[in-house]
């Protein structure tokens, strides 16, 4: 069980995002990846321990069904669900491994994500604020 506000990773997650701009806005779209692989992870954070009292999937579980389970827990429907859960494994794979650690930017593959990450954020605290509200 885990006991941590999920507020504080909220408040990292818009942190992360807002450095992740001003990277790009630098031209260094390798830390600017890494930034916003940092504000996904710790929104999903927030949004998995709240709805399944845990950070990291159960041994067995794939990161891509825990996170679409605490989404469905969360309140949104499987099909959206899926989507996002799929958004987060290629902000993983694509900007976190790819772009970062492989230096391998490619602008139309890698920018949307970076884009998209501020709606994903919105996303969890929207939805956060409705289940802490149940």
């Amino acid at each position: 069980m885990v006991s941590v506000d999920y507020s504080e990773h909220l408040k990292s997650a818009r942190y992360y995002l807002e450095e992740a701009r001003k990277l790009l806005e630098r031209g260094d779209p390798y830390d600017a990846a890494e930034k916003t692989w940092a504000a996904v992870k710790h929104a999903t954070i927030a949004l998995t321990m709240t709805t399944l009292n845990e950070t990291a999937p159960p041994k067995g579980v794939s990161w891509r069904a825990f996170v679409k389970n605490a989404l469905i827990k969360a309140g949104l429907g499987e099909e959206e669900a899926s989507r996002w859960a799929s958004y987060y494994i290629d902000v993983r794979s694509k900007l976190h491994g790819d772009c970062f650690y492989g230096l391998t930017y490619e602008e139309e593959e890698h920018r949307p994500l970076m884009d998209r990450a501020g709606e994903y954020v919105e996303l969890i605290e929207k939805l956060l604020r409705r289940y802490k509200g149940q």
